[in-house]
């Protein structure tokens, strides 16, 4: 059993941080255990938190939230209406979710709602001139803040960090 890592897979230019110490504690406490998969999930999530912190402070002070921000964004990219039912796909929110945050958009003036000429209990949605200029402004802002948390990634392993990420991402939504 791999109870703890070799050094060169924990140990990147002589680099330790805090994962390495918790799989250290749980070899220490539990030495039967693999817990090989927290170098992945724990970095993971641990960059996943501060991503989002970062983003959220910046998305507040335009009043949005992170799933508001997904919304406008999905709609700005479609360039054309969509069905809530489309928003949730991109989104990765339960459609009471989805919901509610439309509706906090609508009211906004941010978002319009309108019945869908395919399916008549349903209702397009689309970006207000409001709503197009807001995720136009807030884009580019977030996007900054992001380039700025990866920054400290070599361009030479780039790809690299891309690949393993989209495998990563790969196995989970397979399980």
């Amino acid at each position: 059993m791999d109870a703890a890592p070799e050094a060169g897979a924990r140990d990147v230019a002589g680099v330790r941080d805090v994962v390495d110490e918790i799989r250290e504690g749980w070899a220490e406490l539990r030495p039967e255990l693999d817990t090989s998969a927290v170098d992945v999930v724990g970095r993971v999530l641990r960059a996943a938190a501060v991503i989002t912190r970062r983003g959220d402070e910046l998305l507040a002070g335009s009043g949005l939230g992170r799933g508001e921000f997904d919304i406008l964004a999905a709609l700005r990219r479609a360039g054309e209406p969509r069905s809530p039912g489309a928003l949730r796909t991109v989104s990765l929110a339960t459609a009471p979710a989805t919901t509610k945050r439309l509706q906090a958009l609508e009211a906004r003036g941010l978002v319009v709602r309108t019945p869908n000429p395919h399916d008549g209990r349903g209702a397009l949605i689309a970006l207000t001139p409001d709503g197009e200029q807001l995720i136009d402004d807030v884009f580019p802002q977030l996007l900054a803040v992001e380039t700025q948390l990866v920054a400290g990634i070599p361009t030479a392993q780039l790809a690299d960090v891309v690949a393993a990420l989209r495998l990563t991402v790969e196995s989970v939504e397979a399980a």
